[in-house]
């Protein structure tokens, strides 16, 4: 059974406050076309875009924009010959594309965050979430035990950490996306005295650095790096999981990506 766009949109969960700006729309496509498959996606780069093509799926839920930037652009030939190349294969395949960011972030709780907590089987750990954070307090565990499950559970081929190895680590804060900055990050540790902390990405010379300082000074903590599209696409899976189970009639698919960087 088919369902509507517009219909499929209605049931992303929301924020529970209206927002007064948002990049979450339509960007392409119409809302009253019918659709019986769809795919949820951190980034609905090219390769995604070609893997939808592919598998028939003409509606795409897509959490970042498609143009290298947070605010969404149309593209002109004169802007990027890329950016405007792009826009053609989305028109010429009649992909329906929706960005779905805002909401789902300031969703309570914020599903992204929370997906990479369920991932991590630390649900029941679970402190304190703020709308950047979520605190959990774990058993003491040594920093390097933490990080191998991370990498098994993620199933990611390496990731990047600073702190002692052997450091027992209880209380852990978790942000994703792009929160490792040093205004969401540095008030954090020093606020709930975290023992660690597990990031999508940041400025390497705010959190880090002060975190590399803290440790010289005898105040250690550790820092774990996953990326951006890493942390984030747990929280993907449960969106797709949520919509599923909403609306059992459609097949949803989670489309990805092959990682960004590889390592030599």
């Amino acid at each position: 059974m088919s369902v509507t766009i517009k219909q499929i949109i209605d049931t992303l969960p929301s924020s529970p406050v209206e927002l007064e700006s948002t990049v979450d729309q339509l960007l392409y496509g119409n809302e009253n076309d019918e659709v019986s498959e769809i795919a949820v996606t951190f980034m609905a780069n090219q390769e995604v875009l070609e893997q939808a093509v592919q598998l028939g799926i003409r509606f795409i839920i897509s959490h970042e924009g498609l143009y290298y930037s947070h605010h969404q652009a149309y593209p002109l030939p004169e802007d990027s010959d890329i950016l405007y190349e792009r826009e053609q294969f989305i028109k010429k395949h009649g992909l329906a594309i929706y960005r779905y960011h805002d909401h789902c972030h300031r969703h309570q709780p914020d599903l992204i965050t929370r997906g990479l907590v369920n991932k991590l089987d630390w649900q029941k750990h679970i402190s304190l979430e703020t709308a950047v954070a979520t605190i959990v307090q774990v058993p003491p565990t040594p920093l390097q035990a933490i990080i191998t499950a991370v990498k098994d559970k993620l199933q990611l081929p390496y990731i990047r950490f600073r702190g002692e190895q052997s450091k027992p680590c209880r209380n852990i804060g978790v942000l994703v996306g792009y929160r490792g900055n040093g205004a969401s990050l540095i008030p954090l540790i020093a606020k709930h005295q975290l023992d660690a902390v597990i990031i999508g990405e940041g400025m390497e010379w705010e959190a880090p650095e002060y975190i590399r300082d803290a440790a010289a000074l005898g105040s250690p903590c550790g820092i774990i790096v996953l990326g951006h599209a890493e942390s984030e696409l747990p929280g993907i899976d449960l969106i797709g999981e949520m919509l599923q189970q909403a609306l059992p009639q459609l097949q949803v698919h989670h489309l990805k990506a092959q990682p960004i960087y590889t390592i030599g």
